[in-house]
């Protein structure tokens, strides 16, 4: 047990309090959870006694969310210490997206260690680089595009070794006709995921000129992780990685700061 200010805060029972309400605080912020949301965490000895964990995992599956449920609050007090912050998420959707995984794993974060003992919530007020990934599966990218294009009435969406194949029915500025492109998957500025080096059939005729360079000006970026995710500086991707029918993006990771100028309450 940890004495903390007359109190015991880490302490076995204490720390399954903290742990439910900080999960619940989580759990507001994100909208139509079908799954669970946990907090996890676990103190760094003795030295708990003054806000320092060696982790804190971050749970969450089964939800919708229009933006990242955690930022930094640089006003907030850098109090707390974790080691490393975990984040591990399943089967959500984040704006128009359904995303089969992600996880962060973040070193170095700050907390306000004097609101996460009275009032049992999580606010980071400094985030370091850390690694992760995203993955995304073939079925979901392709409802996602549809989504995102008003141009594009019904698209599937195939991945394998390094290729994207997309195909489908679309309505575009200068023809309205089936398609199909083949293409690998680049990067560009480590936010937006782009085809590259694309075949592009119409009606399965190979085409070119401008009906093409419209097709994929419309598709490309087909994923923008600020704008289309909402997703801010939180993942610069670095690698992406295309294997039985999915995606996986990989690159650095850190907890954006809060996008306002309101001051933190």
């Amino acid at each position: 047990m940890f004495l903390v200010g007359g109190g015991i805060f880490f302490a076995d029972q204490e720390r399954v309090r903290f742990e439910n309400r900080a999960a619940e605080d989580i759990r507001a912020k994100l909208n139509n959870v079908q799954g669970e949301v946990k907090v996890k965490v676990q103190p760094s000895g003795l030295a708990a006694a003054w806000g320092e964990l060696d982790t804190a995992t971050i749970s969450a599956n089964n939800f919708s969310i229009n933006e990242l449920p955690l930022f930094t609050e640089p006003d907030r007090r850098t109090s707390g210490k974790i080691g490393m912050l975990q984040l591990r998420l399943t089967d959500f959707t984040l704006k128009r997206l359904k995303c089969a995984e992600l996880q962060a794993d973040i070193p170095g974060c700050r907390y306000d260690y004097g609101l996460a003992k009275n009032e049992k919530q999580i606010r980071l007020s400094r985030s370091a680089i850390g690694t992760g990934w995203v993955r995304i599966r073939e079925a979901d990218l392709a409802e996602y595009l549809v989504k995102k294009f008003a141009e594009i009435k019904t698209c599937t969406v195939k991945l394998h070794g390094s290729t994207v194949w997309v195909e489908g029915y679309g309505e575009f500025l200068v023809v309205n006709t089936n398609f199909a492109v083949i293409a690998d998957l680049g990067i560009e500025d480590g936010t937006k995921l782009y085809l590259k080096n694309a075949k592009v059939f119409f009606d399965w005729i190979r085409a070119d000129g401008p009906a093409v360079d419209v097709l994929l000006k419309t598709l490309n970026p087909v994923v923008d992780l600020k704008k289309d995710m909402g997703l801010y500086d939180a993942v610069y991707v670095e690698k992406v990685i295309i294997k039985d029918g999915e995606l996986k993006a990989i690159g650095m990771t850190k907890i954006p700061t809060k996008p306002t100028s309101e001051p933190a309450k």
